[in-house]
């Protein structure tokens, strides 16, 4: 269990714990495309605290320990943007984190939000069959046999502590690598991908709309260029196909242009944008 109460009174207005399963009915627009694929994303990095609260239709809380922005912010799938969000700013100052809201690009500016300084995130997606065609390109990147995959359904340690130190400043360290281990096996089924090179990526199959969803993408500065990133996406992607998935997500940071790149040169195009801001007059 996490170490702090995941829901409770905030404000004077309660929220209420949810699953995953509730959140699509609950959207003002369950057919929206848009929301729909942000509802997978979350389904692929679930944190230990889910709610939400009557005050802010269609939004979900978050917490996890402080573990990354996408674990520890508000939610708001869709365009419609609550003028008031101060149920959401007391509850991550109770648990003495900022109060982040996590809204699509295309939603309208509110007065109650600032973006923060990140890059904005491109949300892309390709079909899974696509990105597992073994595709030989110029310079042999994407389609090199000498790059050895190896998956597994645990992660590794590597990838458990580089996790666990995003954890909030003062958690012990057994319980960090604890958290980090829960939450990157949050999703109904996951694979690892690495290489004897030092990479390593991630593969969760959400249960939403045939989704799976790649993230934790990461090669050594030594080990850069030589199409250990291609070769782990399309392992992945082959993974994804066999567990039934038919469409790969991802996100990754609009001025990334390196890893940008090398998801177009794969098959992925933007879906949507969406950004991170801080919910402004938070309580201290």
């Amino acid at each position: 269990m996490s170490a702090v109460n995941p829901v409770g009174p905030v404000g004077g207005r309660d929220w209420a714990p949810l699953t995953v399963g509730e959140l699509i009915p609950r959207l003002p627009e369950p057919d929206d495309p848009v929301a729909v694929l942000e509802i997978a994303l979350l389904a692929a990095w679930r944190p230990d605290a889910l709610a939400g609260s009557g005050a802010l239709p269609g939004c979900v809380l978050r917490e996890h320990a402080g573990m990354t922005k996408r674990a520890n912010s508000l939610l708001v799938p869709t365009r419609r943007v609550p003028a008031d969000l101060s149920p959401a700013a007391g509850f991550y100052a109770r648990r003495r984190l900022p109060a982040l809201a996590m809204v699509r690009a295309d939603a309208p500016a509110a007065p109650s939000l600032a973006p923060t300084p990140d890059p904005r995130v491109l949300v892309m997606t390709a079909p899974v069959e696509v990105v597992a065609a073994p595709v030989p390109r110029r310079g042999g990147g994407a389609g090199r046999p000498d790059v050895v995959v190896a998956l597994d359904e645990d992660p590794s340690h590597d990838l458990i502590a580089r996790t666990a130190q995003r954890a909030r400043p003062g958690s012990s360290g057994e319980e960090a690598l604890r958290l980090a281990r829960r939450l990157l096996t949050s999703a109904p089924a996951q694979r690892f991908a690495s290489t004897p090179a030092g990479g390593a990526g991630r593969l969760a199959v959400t249960g939403i709309d045939g989704v799976a969803v790649l993230d934790g993408l990461f090669v050594p500065p030594r080990a850069r260029r030589r199409g250990e990133a291609s070769a782990m996406v399309r392992a992945l992607a082959g993974a994804a196909g066999a567990l039934g998935a038919r469409t790969m997500a991802l996100e990754v940071e609009r001025d990334n242009a390196p890893a940008v790149a090398c998801y177009l040169a794969l098959g992925f195009r933007t879906h949507h944008e969406h950004l991170y801001c801080a919910v402004l007059g938070a309580p201290a």
